[in-house]
Parts: structure tokens; sequence; C-alpha cells
């Protein structure tokens, strides 16, 4: 595969003209969960005593456009609103606010927007996708994905100051707004991503955690598969419970399948260790759960009944907890692919509305670097075992859609660390990488990468790779799993307040190359070749970010 780079990216030197068709991702989409924008303000969502039910909605939301002007109290999936639903500013209040702490994210990639520009907020940067060798998109989020989803985690406007955000609705901040940003960019602009990409990806984070002043403490992972192998030898499942026993507290989307998916969670929600979030719709009466979230596998009981999954005794894996993930106001990703695409998304120059257990998991993310901030002692078993226990049940859900209830980060703070240690049994990693893939493939050329191959063409050695990984060093220089990835070794350095394009994007389109339709032309792939084609663009089809795929966005 082309040469991924890690480090401060090249700036770009021409203006794009963006023409992208609409409807390559409408198929993927309608998979996946499509909600509609939300209307008016509800502030006390989520709030209340440990425990306190809150009261099932069944109305519907509006079907119509949000209103203008924009207003961030009116909107209930405003970053404004939803860290009122969690109780994150009650933490701000007391000084906590993530700093210190730095969270991976590994997506699609971060856009230099405001929000995410400031010092200290992205520290650093790697990518392994299929743009690694494309000056003009390296690093960059060309799809509009991470971008969200990061802005949800950490997000913070120039200036904007946590302390006193309550009284200034109109800056942005996210749930953790002095946490620091790892992006870790696996996905291209058609949003296409293979399995063994996210497992480096993974990898490359649990081995530079704490290089060059860096602090990761909390992985965002909202991707998963339809995989379904026996997680305890599973490749995947292995890579994340590895970061988790390296001290990464490790938060999955569950997926945007609801009930209809009888396996349950996403691969790798399904892995026990890892915190598995579902999605949560806050309404003028309280708090319900969408139909897309994805349930806890359906079990049997006598072999013919499914009586036990509306039970409290239900055992199967379900999500941890839900957290707000319906018509999620987070930074807009000027000229991306999804902003192009689905101009519904649109609410202002700045902000875009998606909906997903992506914009879930983010949330909880953010929640987690709080409480390390809050509690930098604690494992990730504490962490978890204290979102869980201190979420608030929404009254007549079970819990196998539900889990313990909504996130109360507010509420988590003030527990005493428990004695909490997992003893699930431990993945392998042994197992089939195209079991981890489940149907999800990428493919180049009408040939889809299949079988126990890597992105980068390397046959897949899952012996080689899981001895490497219980030693510590999958990743040496740029070369993982006995392939090169990267031309240069990661530095360590630190973004401090340059702008990454050498210029503003107060609206402007990504610079340096054209496109015509939806491939590019002007940039050949460079690096790599995979059964004699190059790789080219968006011929790439197949694992996006979207549908069963990836767990996130239907955005709306």
């Amino acid at each position: 595969m082309s040469t991924p780079h890690v480090g401060p990216p090249t700036p770009p030197k021409s203006r794009l003209a963006a023409r992208l068709t609409v409807g390559l991702l409408a198929a993927a989409l309608s998979m996946g969960a499509l909600v509609s924008p939300a209307a008016g303000a509800n502030k006390d969502n989520g709030g209340g005593s440990k425990k306190t039910s809150t009261t099932v909605s069944t109305s519907t939301t509006s079907t119509t456009s949000p209103p203008a002007p924009y207003d961030p109290v009116a909107a209930r999936g405003s970053m404004y609103n939803v860290v009122d639903q969690i109780g994150a500013r009650a933490l701000w209040k007391q000084g906590f606010t993530g700093s210190g702490i730095d969270v991976a994210v590994i997506d699609t990639g971060v856009a230099p927007v405001p929000a995410l520009s400031g010092p200290d907020k992205v520290v650093a940067m790697v990518d392994l996708s299929f743009e690694a060798e494309v000056p003009e998109a390296t690093f960059v989020d060309t799809f509009g994905h991470g971008t969200h989803v990061t802005g949800i985690i950490a997000g913070r406007d120039p200036g904007a100051d946590p302390s006193t955000a309550a009284a200034r609705p109109g800056e942005f901040l996210g749930v953790a707004p002095g946490a620091g940003i790892v992006s870790v960019k696996v996905g291209d602009n058609t949003g296409a991503v293979d399995v063994s990409q996210v497992i480096a990806g993974i990898d490359w984070v649990v081995e530079h955690r704490n290089e060059g002043g860096l602090n990761i403490r909390v992985i965002n992972l909202a991707y998963g598969t339809d995989g379904h192998q026996d997680y305890r030898i599973d490749p995947l499942a292995r890579a994340v419970e590895r970061a988790w026993q390296a001290g990464v507290v490790v938060v999955v989307a569950s997926g945007n399948d609801g009930w209809k998916t009888w396996d349950g969670l996403t691969n790798p929600a399904y892995d026990p260790y890892v915190i598995a979030v579902g999605a949560a719709e806050a309404t003028s009466t309280g708090f319900m759960i969408p139909s897309w979230s994805s349930w806890g596998q359906l079990l049997t009981v006598d072999g013919n009944d499914y009586s036990l999954f509306f039970q409290d005794g239900y055992t199967g894996r379900m999500p941890d907890l839900v957290a707000p993930g319906a018509h999620i106001d987070s930074l807009r990703d000027p000229g991306s692919r999804v902003d192009v695409e689905h101009p519904e998304g649109y609410v202002t120059d700045r902000v875009f509305r998606g909906s997903g257990t992506s914009q879930a998991a983010a949330v909880v993310s953010g929640a987690a670097a709080l409480l390390l901030d809050a509690r930098p002692e604690l494992t990730p078993d504490q962490v978890k075992e204290m979102l869980r226990t201190s979420a608030n049940p929404i009254a007549w859900y079970p819990e196998a859609i539900q889990g313990e209830g909504v996130l109360d980060v507010a509420e988590a703070a003030t527990m005493p660390a428990p004695a909490s240690v997992q003893t699930w049994a431990l993945s392998t990693g042994l197992g089939l990488l195209e079991g981890s893939r489940g149907t999800q493939h990428v493919t180049l050329g009408g040939v889809t990468l299949v079988g126990e191959w890597t992105a980068s063409g390397a046959a897949w050695d899952p012996q080689a790779w899981a001895k490497a990984g219980t030693s510590g060093v999958t990743w040496t220089g740029g070369t993982w799993d006995g392939t090169s990835w990267t031309g240069a070794n990661w530095t360590g350095a630190r973004w401090t307040g340059v702008r990454w394009t050498g210029e503003a994007w107060a609206g402007a389109r990504w610079t340096g190359a054209s496109w015509t339709g939806v491939r590019w032309t002007g940039t050949s792939w460079t690096g790599a070749s995979w059964t004699g084609a190059r790789w080219t663009g968006t011929s790439w089809t197949g694992a996006r970010w979207t549908g069963t795929s990836w767990t996130g966005p239907s955005w709306t």
C-alpha cells in the first residue's frame, strides 16, 4: 500500500475545486440510522440522583430543518446541552476539563477547523490510511466523520473558557475541552478502511502512548464490523484488550443495527473488556433509545423463547451504558465528502448535525477524559465500573437495550474507587483476520481484499503478531507486522497554534488538487501496488463509515 506518514502534514499548495456527485453513500446510509433534526431545548435530561429513572418519550421528532439563526440553547443535541445532560459542566466548574489527558481518535483524521486548531489541542497525528501518500490529504479528514466525533470529545473554540461557558452558549466546547487529541487516521475520503489498518492503529497507540510527552489514556473507536468469530480468538478483540491491559480505556460504538442484528453488538464492541456504548436521544420528556442503536444478543430460554432478553437476568453482551447520540451538533468539516453530499446535515458554517453510536461513544470518551483528569490513579476497569454504576436507567427499557442507563459523569466522579478487576477470558488473537472483517471488505479494480492478507499486501501471521504484542513491540520504527508503513519515525512534536494548511479554513475547501466527479485527478497514488495495480483514490469501496461497517453517522 502507499506509504503512510507520521508527523506534521505537508502544507497544501493550491485550491481544490470540490465537485462531488451526490448519492455515493446513499446505499450505505439506507442501512444505517436515518434520524431527523430535533427541536426545542431540554437542558435537564439525564440529570438527577443516581439510578433515577427518566421518562420514555413516545413522540416523534420534527422533520423540519433547524431554525435560523441557530440557537444552541434550543437545540437538544447542541454540545451546550449535551454537557449538561451528562453532568460534564459540573466537573468543569470544579476545574476538571480533561487537561493532561490525551485521547486517541482512530478514525478518518481531523480537519484544521478553529475549534481543533488551538495550542495543545491536536498534539500528534499519524496517517495509516489509503491517502497517506497524497500530500493534500495526509492527516486531514477528507470524509468528515473524524472531525465530527473529535469535536464532541474535546473541541474548543479559541479563547473559550469552560468555567464561564454556561453564560456563552455560542462558544463551542466538547465534553473534555482541556484534553489533547492524538489523531490516528485510518479511513480515506470514502470512509474505506480495512480491519488490518484499525489493528495497526490500535497497536501504534499502545506503543506510543507515553512517548514524547504524550499521555494517551483513552482510545475512541467508532468502528465496528459484523465479524463475530469468538472474541477469545479474534485479532481485533486482542488488539483492544492489549490497549486495555496497557492502561488505556477503550470506548467502542455498539453499532447502528438495532434489534435487527441478532448477533448483538458489532466487533470489537462485543469484547467484554471494552466500554460498549449505545445511543440515547433527548426529548422534551426525557431520554429514549433510538431504534437503530444496537441491542444485546437475543438468547434463548429452553431453546425456543426469547423472554430472557427482557428480564433482569439477561447475561448476554449488551451496551455497558448509553449516551446522547441522536441529532448531535458538532464540528463541520467544510468541503468534506459528508459535508458536500449531505447538505441536510448543515446547521451553520461551523456546525454539522449527525446521529449514531459513534457520536455517543465520543461523548463517553470525553467523559472518561474528565474522570481521569479528576482521578488520574484510576485503572480502565475502575473507570468502566464507575461509569456503569453511576448511569441513570431509562424507565421501561430492558437492560439488554440500554445497559446500565444514561451516562452521568458528575455522579461517577463522586464515587469511591471500586476494587474492580475484570476476569474475562483473554483473546489469543489467533483467529482469522477474515473473521474480524465479517462481510466488510475493500475492493480495488474489482479485486476484493479477502483472506489472511493485510491492507499493505503482506500475509497475515497471527502467531508472529500475537508474540510481538506480548513482548510489547509490534511497531519498529515505521514497520508494523513486518511491513513498512511509514517513511519516517514519529517525532512526538506538538502543534503550537500554527494552522496546518498555512491558511484559515473559514469555509475554504481543501487545497492542492482537483476533483472531478468522485475521483482524484492530477494526483497519483504512490508507494506500492496491490495485485499489480496502483491504489487509485475513490475506486476503493466497501468498508465505509456508515451502515453496517462503520458504526457512526447517519447524517441528517
